[in-house]
């Protein structure tokens, strides 16, 4: 299914079976001059979700082969599909950042560093088979990558690429002074708070997303499409009001948990914060998401560590916890 959100800009909704975010926002710009088209995202690696985005294009008249694909960032539900549509004769753009990290990323190895920082074994095991990020992840595929500031021209609109890390290492927007016009791919939200999850030891995601969200500030933005949820009607200056105080109070409520214990990892951080998931307890929490929310939990504590409002102490059985300045 497709709409017209603007011009000739359109949304294929690509569905994300079984997740909660329900569906990606595929945003298409169609040629007006017999030149590429440019789609944005592709969804899982996934049959349901290759086949919405080649009934979307088909419904616009247009053909993988005769359109360009951007893909914002290295999660599945974003890049699933870039080998896939490469086949079919797409050529794709994507983030340098992110595609360094897409062909290197171990799955092991990070396994091992969230059970050093508290997740029992059996939880990480149901991880590794649950989660969308590996379970939907794209074949190898080549890319053109982009760096902060390149640009891109397609149906009459100039994109200038806009890195904003904290996402992901690499996240790119698309930015088009002339419209106005924002493609704010999984960076800024407006139904739902986009995850903030560490993607190293020695990262600090929350403080770069925090920087990324300031650097938005200077562009002049009327109309924001973003990956997942509405269209929003409120400005997005607004909306990154909100995530900054979002952020804080979970900062706030971050510090007290370590404070209030005498060394916690972060996995035992994690199930004491507050999270809008249905369900009973920590214990009961889907395995699936767990990742996630420890993922974030991380994120918070690297920060808090980096402003030297907490400490972080590794065992010398070689678990890490956290505690009090």
């Amino acid at each position: 299914m497709t709409d017209n959100i603007y011009k000739n800009i359109y949304r294929i909704y690509v569905p994300l079976p079984g997740n909660p975010l329900k569906y990606l926002n595929s945003y298409v710009i169609r040629s007006v001059d017999g030149g590429k088209n440019l789609l944005i995202d592709t969804g899982f690696n996934r049959p349901e979700c290759l086949s919405a985005l080649l009934d979307g294009l088909k419904e616009l008249g247009l053909r993988p082969e005769d359109t360009d694909v951007f893909i914002s960032h290295v999660h599945s539900d974003h890049a699933g599909n870039a080998a896939a549509l490469q086949e079919l004769g797409s050529h794709i753009i994507m983030t340098r950042t992110d595609y360094v990290e897409l062909q290197n990323i171990d799955w092991p190895a990070r396994g091992r560093w969230y059970m050093s920082e508290g997740m029992p074994v059996d939880v990480w095991n149901g991880v590794f088979i649950n989660n969308p990020a590996i379970r939907y992840a794209p074949a190898h595929f080549d890319a053109e990558c982009v760096d902060d500031g390149d640009m891109l021209c397609y149906g009459g609109f100039s994109l200038r690429c806009i890195k904003t890390p904290g996402h992901t290492l690499g996240h790119m927007c698309l930015y088009c002074a002339d419209e106005k016009l924002l493609f704010s791919g999984d960076h800024v939200l407006f139904d739902i708070t986009p995850n903030i999850c560490t993607m190293g030891p020695d990262t600090n995601m929350l403080g770069d997303y925090l920087k990324s969200l300031e650097k938005l500030r200077s562009l002049d933005i009327s109309l924001t499409l973003p990956s997942h949820r509405s269209t929003p009607s409120r400005s997005i200056y607004e909306r990154i009001d909100a995530l900054m105080r979002h952020h804080k109070a979970r900062l706030s409520e971050t510090e007290r948990i370590v404070l209030s214990g005498h060394g916690l990892d972060a996995y035992s951080v994690a199930g004491r914060m507050t999270w809008k998931i249905r369900s009973d307890n920590w214990e009961t929490f889907p395995i699936s998401q767990k990742w996630f929310a420890m993922g974030e939990a991380i994120a918070h504590l690297q920060y808090l560590c980096a402003e030297g409002r907490i400490v972080r102490e590794a065992l010398p059985d070689g678990r890490t916890v956290y505690r009090g300045a």
